[in-house]
């Protein structure tokens, strides 16, 4: 699906919200990036992944054997769904004003079905770049009793909504057991504030930090652990661990080129560059990309992107216009394209090969309707309410051919 559009949303009120058509027909980086699978069916899609080559060759001579016969190592992948669903409410004076009042009906009903779809695909583009985990921020310098609290990412923590604490221990967030034992309560945000704290990002609550709360717990969208999509970086990782039902300590070809500094930011060089193309080069062999590697990043690494390469966007007495027209290079890989987008993590970059990157739909955004209508009449309140659901997740057939870069230094200057 390349997009949310009227037709696969199926909007009731249509000739009343033309408005609407432009933002549901808005795509993000993850719809448009990534392959498009053909819908399944069941609670997983499933393939076969090469891992291992048979080496069944070699040189002989004159009347020599042959080597023996042995079979390349292909198991299955299996990429599970995960739901996605919004919700508006309207109030039987809304709806009845809106019956009579196209006015009313254009003001009303138009600003919380676009509303939703924004948010919907603000959230979506938020994820694409997190581990499927629903951890949006971690918790730094934490105060006994405050209110205010710093934050590693404070994109994610929109303002009046509650969030799920969980252990520092990221483990836990992953692990197949209850993850009840980890969990630290909920906090709810107040205003995240637009200037940075020593270079962390301060978030203020409507109530203290419950009390078991430590250094690095998770904040973690609410009802959502283990719910989100599967976003790049899960699926761009070198993890000892079986990730889509494969085990990358048995087959350690099934991992991705992971460059990090031990925690420890660094700046950007020309060198780190080069030692990711190079060792993407080496791992993925005759997998590597044949339409190149797409760098994403937010705008703060494109700033260091551009720094390496000053002398070229040096400003002549006869150029009107500094800096390049799109920000790629080529490369024995092929052709670098940097991507740069506000949701992007931070101090990360991802090496992307979106050839081998899918988003497999088993049930595209849509309204769920009761009779034709989108908005159905709640008998314990004066109320209507709309739900929309979507069910797909995102899967990687070959993880060596991507790669990323973590532990950058960056100097953002506000919160958003």
């Amino acid at each position: 699906m390349a997009g949310v559009n009227i037709p696969n949303v199926g909007l009731t009120y249509t000739r009343y919200l033309k408005g609407v058509a432009e933002t549901l027909n808005m795509v993000s980086k993850a719809r448009t990036l990534t392959k498009n699978d053909d819908k399944w069916t069941g609670d997983h899609i499933e393939g076969r992944l090469h891992v291992r080559p048979s080496g069944a060759l070699g040189a002989t001579e004159d009347g020599g054997t042959f080597s023996t016969p042995n079979r390349q190592t292909h198991v299955p992948f299996k990429a599970y769904r995960k739901f996605v669903q919004g919700s508006i409410q309207l109030t039987d004076g809304v709806m009845a004003a809106a019956s009579g009042e196209e006015n009313v009906a254009k003001d009303v009903t138009t600003s919380e079905v676009k509303g939703l779809m924004k948010e919907i695909l603000k959230w979506e583009n938020q994820m694409f770049f997190r581990d499927g985990t629903g951890s949006v921020a971690q918790m730094v310098n934490l105060e006994t009793g405050s209110t205010d609290i710093e934050v590693t990412d404070a994109r994610a923590l929109w303002e009046g909504l509650t969030y799920d604490v969980y252990d520092s221990d990221a483990a836990n967030l992953t692990s197949d057991a209850d993850p009840t034992g980890s969990s630290r309560g909920t906090v709810t945000i107040d205003n995240v504030e637009q200037a940075l704290t020593s270079g962390n990002f301060r978030v203020n609550l409507t109530a203290s930090v419950p009390s078991a709360t430590e250094q690095y717990d998770h904040i973690v969208w609410k009802g959502s652990l283990n719910r989100c999509p599967t976003g790049l970086d899960g699926l761009i990782d070198d993890a000892s661990a079986t990730f889509q039902g494969v085990s990358t300590s048995t087959y350690p070809k099934y991992t991705s080129l992971v460059m990090d500094n031990g925690g420890t930011n660094r700046d950007l060089t020309p060198t780190l560059f080069r030692q990711m193309l190079a060792g993407l080069y080496q791992k993925s062999g005759n997998d590597r990309p044949d339409s190149g590697l797409t760098v994403l990043c937010n705008s703060w690494q494109a700033i260091n992107v551009e720094e390496l390469y000053e002398g070229e966007l040096r400003l002549t007495p006869e150029t009107k216009v500094g800096g390049l027209a799109v920000a790629a290079f080529q490369s024995s890989l092929g052709r670098i394209e940097i991507l740069t987008d506000s949701d992007a993590l931070h101090n990360k970059m991802f090496f992307a090969d979106f050839s081998k990157i899918y988003r497999a739909v088993q049930k595209p955004l849509s309204w769920r309707k009761q009779g034709g209508q989108i908005f159905l009449r709640s008998d314990a309140a004066g109320v209507w309410t709309g739900t929309c659901l979507e069910i797909y997740d995102y899967y990687i057939k070959e993880r060596h051919t991507s790669g990323k870069i973590e532990d950058l230094v960056q100097s953002p200057v506000v919160a958003y």
